[in-house]
């Protein structure tokens, strides 16, 4: 492949977190999250007082996710240098990456309709706000799955001169652990665990904003570093 159209896709990486940080955060309003404890008519007048913000803001998130696409595609081709025979770690952080995708797009389409009819009643929009959030932190797994493929991937690389340093991999796998504590907000409404606590949001929205810049360099270098036996 053209190591230019890998570098493009790469930056792909580098356009997400920018537009996804744009829609998402700063123009959206979505971080920090609207608290599992409110009660209907409060979520109901957060979509209905920035219901304009949260419509555009989640049209560029949207946007922003199908860039994970290539981003996925060009980590697939770099790790499938590291496997030999049977590139089965490429091919589950290939499945995983595109799942991942999905469960990232989906809670952005929840919370545009929550916002689409603001004068709808508050528990219906209580329900979509409650379903997005859900989505979004509960169905980390395919992710772990991915990262955890990469980071195995890496390890066992047994190369001359291998395609990524070792220490990417020991850091996929860390980071794919750290999103655990996002399926135990099923039980609390506040703390910690809750979709807007630290180890349920908080950690798991920095190690991922922190692993696409480890990542984005490590791959340029590995597009870089020709081939070894």
């Amino acid at each position: 492949m053209n190591m230019k159209t890998q570098i493009a896709c790469v930056i792909c990486g580098a356009a997400f977190v920018a537009l996804f940080t744009l829609g998402w955060i700063i123009i959206a309003g979505l971080v920090p999250a609207p608290s599992p404890s409110l009660d209907a008519a409060a979520i109901a007048k957060f979509y209905g007082e920035n219901t304009g913000a949260i419509r555009f803001g989640l049209l560029i998130t949207m946007f922003s996710a199908s860039l994970t696409i290539p981003w996925i595609a060009v980590i697939g081709i770099q790790l499938r240098r590291t496997e030999r025979d049977f590139p089965v770690l490429t091919a589950s952080q290939l499945v995983a990456g595109a799942v991942t995708v999905v469960f990232l797009t989906v809670p952005i389409m929840i919370w545009t309709v929550a916002a689409f009819r603001p004068e709808r009643a508050p528990e219906l929009i209580q329900l979509m706000n409650d379903f997005g959030w859900i989505m979004l932190i509960m169905t980390f797994p395919p992710f772990f799955v991915q990262l955890v493929a990469i980071g195995l991937a890496i390890v066992s690389d047994k190369h001359e001169r291998p395609v990524f340093a070792r220490w990417v991999g020991y850091f996929n796998i860390w980071v794919a652990i750290l999103f655990i504590p996002g399926g135990l907000l099923t039980f609390f409404k506040t703390g910690p665990f809750a979709w807007n606590g630290l180890l349920a949001f908080w950690l798991p929205l920095t190690v991922f904003f922190l692993w696409y810049i480890v990542m984005f360099f490590a791959l340029i270098k590995a597009i870089r570093t020709p081939a070894s036996a």
